[in-house]
């Protein structure tokens, strides 16, 4: 689907989402067949991600760009591959990957093992460190009863430790995602249980399945199948005490990779029954409509008899800055405006745009046809 028409799908979904905060979403490109069970994403050398296939695959990491292509195959030695399901990387370069994924919730070998200056490996690479773990809240493998929230496909590293983000596989499910944190050098551990937050439905196939945090520790992402949970102004580590945001995606597939690198979010999807098995970028503050945040803020395009835009009046509001976006995110124009804002002052070519008009109180977001 080109991007144009995921746009249109978004938009026919904005009517039917009551307050929903819907991101733009573009596609970049097909992955690898060689990774088409990807299920971690992480920043590479040269504007490169790192990636890898879950269990059952050899034990081997890919670096790849953002038209698909490999450019790096690397085999890592000291760890198999018995359920792959995340990576992360501290600012020192060392990668750790989450030998942690636990569908039948009976593992008792659950680690994180970690490679040091990845992004300098070529061929092969070797695992330095391993980190064992346990969880301080199950004591039976698998847990008897209904409650079932041992699995595990989300992580990241910040702050020297890393960061934990489970997948609820009660039944029912409960939605919860518990934050669990683990030392960041080897050993052997019980994992501290920090908090948990409601993310997700009464479905395990919905929960979390990935997590990152952006570069400058600002905003927290947790993905699942059909949309992220945005923190933000949160406090440390007490990511559930900030504000959060749901980003509804209304592309359901099974997404299991989520970075976020330059003020976007990168999402790589599964290829399941024809679906999925490509990368999005994502940008974490522009949306196709905003309705909680709009606070009476109305934005209309007024067209002339032939369809040329003649101006976008803004109503609600009187002073206000303006930003104008292209569809994949970039930043082309901006100034204030009082009433309404002239098509000639947008000085750009025929074509489907992004408007965002903000105070210092409510904001708000539309794609227009110019």
């Amino acid at each position: 689907m080109n991007q144009f028409l995921l746009l249109l799908w978004l938009l026919a979904f904005t009517f039917n989402v009551a307050f929903a905060q819907i991101p733009i979403i573009t596609e970049l490109c097909n992955m690898p067949t060689e990774v088409l069970e990807t299920s971690g994403l992480e920043n590479g050398p040269n504007d490169w991600f790192w990636t890898h296939n879950d269990s059952g695959n050899p034990a081997e990491l890919f670096c790849v760009d953002t038209t698909g292509t490999i450019q790096r195959t690397i085999s890592v030695v000291g760890d198999a591959n018995i359920d792959w399901e995340e990576i992360a990387k501290d600012n020192q370069g060392n990668l750790y990957i989450g030998n942690f994924g636990n569908n039948s919730l009976n593992r008792t070998n659950l680690r994180v093992v970690k490679i040091p200056s990845i992004d300098t490996c070529t061929g092969t690479a070797y695992v330095t460190d391993t980190i064992n773990f346990t969880y301080p809240d199950q004591n039976s493998f698998p847990p008897s009863g209904s409650y079932g929230n041992f699995d595990m496909e989300a992580m990241f590293h910040y702050q020297n430790q890393l960061h934990l983000f489970s997948k609820d596989r009660s039944n029912p499910a409960t939605g919860y995602t518990k934050h669990y944190t683990l030392p960041e050098v080897g050993g052997t551990y019980v994992a501290t249980l920090v908090d948990s937050v409601a993310a997700g439905h009464t479905s395990f196939v919905f929960s979390v399945t990935a997590a990152d945090i952006s570069e400058d520790g600002s905003q927290m992402a947790l993905l699942s199948s059909d949309r992220i949970w945005l923190f933000s102004n949160f406090s440390g580590t007490d990511f559930f005490g900030g504000d959060v945001s749901e980003l509804t995606l209304n592309v359901f597939s099974q997404k299991e990779g989520i970075c976020f690198r330059n003020d976007f979010m990168y999402v790589t999807d599964e290829e399941s029954f024809g679906l999925g098995g490509k990368m999005y970028r994502i940008h974490p503050s522009l949306f196709v409509s905003i309705g909680d945040e709009s606070n009476g803020i109305g934005i209309r395009p007024v067209y002339d008899s032939i369809l040329n835009l003649t101006e976008i009046k803004i109503d609600g509001i009187e002073k206000c800055n303006w930003e104008l976006f292209s569809t994949d995110g970039k930043l082309l124009r901006s100034g204030v405006v009082t009433g309404s804002l002239k098509a000639s002052e947008l000085n750009q070519k025929n074509g489907m745009y992004v408007i965002r008009i903000s105070s210092q109180k409510a904001q708000k977001s539309l794609l227009f046809r110019l």
